[in-house]
């Protein structure tokens, strides 16, 4: 592709087009390259030619008298095939009407009347040439401005993308922080702070709406001995797997928390104390009949002893309710292990067995 703008020269007179060609050749051959057709037809040919090669024609002079395709005609594919070319139309002063046409037509940018003034000339094709050179100018300017738009359009999706990414994989993280802070690390199940916030809240909700609460705590019993005789891993596991029945055997609004080492808790919302007792001997049994040492050979069946406390009656808040709830819990202990002590039977009347 030729780095110097072209202008085409198209008449049907030799003589012309070699003046043309000297007068331009002479003022702006340095920055331009002249060609010339004789007629309409070879210079559309031309076009055509130099479209494939991806030349860019800046101006053509076309005569307005030619055999065959007249100037105005010319012009007129001129501006519709190349609508950044400009145009000027080289008439005779009968030819003003042509003139008229082509203005309207073929959007000329100006006119040169036979014979002409090599000045107006020379000065007319640099005027348009710097019209073209603008428009030129301005174009790439505008797709330069548009490319870097496009540019920053696309980083800055890009930079929405992974800011929406970054916020998903924060919230994310919270959530699992979150998540964290309440669950014990060995069982999965809630820790002993989450415990009694939970414990705490619903208290206060059982005295707003006059309904029931009651606490279960739990024990594996002999479980330093299970420890001292099978290993701590062996142990864990039986923790592991104690919390998946507790998990398992929950009804819907129960929260369930590992309350520290081998002992275990249940918050029982809008339950009665003898609904928990139940719920407790439920779970002793779903205890005894799994097996938690199953993978522990040479290893005794685990039971669990639980203590069984209910908000008001046991204790007006929260840390009472898990006094009493202890206090059944060693009661349960004390009286055998692997069964359901409730409270007030603590106090003084003899433990039901499980």
């Amino acid at each position: 592709m030729s780095s110097k703008e072209i202008i085409v020269c198209v008449d049907d007179e030799e003589g012309v087009l070699r003046v043309l060609r000297a007068q331009l050749g002479m003022r702006f051959g340095h920055e331009c390259q002249i060609l010339t057709a004789r007629s309409g037809d070879e210079a559309v040919a031309l076009f055509d030619e130099l479209s494939r090669e991806g030349e860019a024609i800046a101006l053509v002079i076309a005569d307005q008298i030619m055999p065959g395709m007249k100037g105005v005609e010319l012009l007129e594919i001129v501006d519709r095939r190349l609508p950044a070319t400009t145009k000027i139309l080289l008439t005779g002063q009968a030819g003003l009407d042509a003139v008229v046409d082509a203005i309207n037509r073929a959007h000329l940018n100006q006119y040169i009347s036979k014979p002409w003034d090599e000045t107006q000339l020379l000065l007319g094709v640099e005027n348009l040439l710097r019209q073209y050179r603008l428009k030129h100018e301005n174009e790439q300017l505008i797709a330069s401005l548009s490319a870097k738009n496009q540019a920053l359009l696309e980083m800055n999706r890009e930079l929405e993308a992974k800011i929406h990414e970054r916020t998903h994989e924060l919230a994310e993280a919270n959530t699992r922080l979150a998540q964290l802070a309440v669950t014990d690390g060995l069982t999965g199940l809630y820790n002993h702070r989450h415990f009694h916030e939970r414990l705490a809240l619903e208290v206060e909700r059982s005295q707003r709406s006059g309904l029931p609460l009651s606490l279960l705590m739990l024990d594996v019993d002999n479980f330093k001995h299970f420890n001292d005789t099978h290993g701590h891993p062996a142990g864990d596991e039986v923790l592991r797997q104690l919390a998946r029945v507790l998990a398992d055997t929950r009804r819907a609004n129960d929260v369930v928390a590992r309350y520290g080492g081998e002992e275990f808790a249940v918050i029982l919302v809008d339950t009665a104390k003898f609904t928990a007792a139940k719920v407790a001997d439920r779970v002793r049994e779903r205890i005894v009949g799994h097996d938690l040492t199953d993978a522990v050979p040479g290893a005794v069946p685990i039971t669990v002893s639980f203590g069984v406390a209910t908000f008001p009656e046991d204790g007006n808040d929260a840390e009472a309710l898990v006094r009493s709830a202890d206090t059944a819990l060693y009661a349960a202990k004390r009286a055998g292990r692997n069964r359901v002590v409730l409270y007030t039977l603590a106090l003084g009347a003899s433990p039901s067995a499980g």
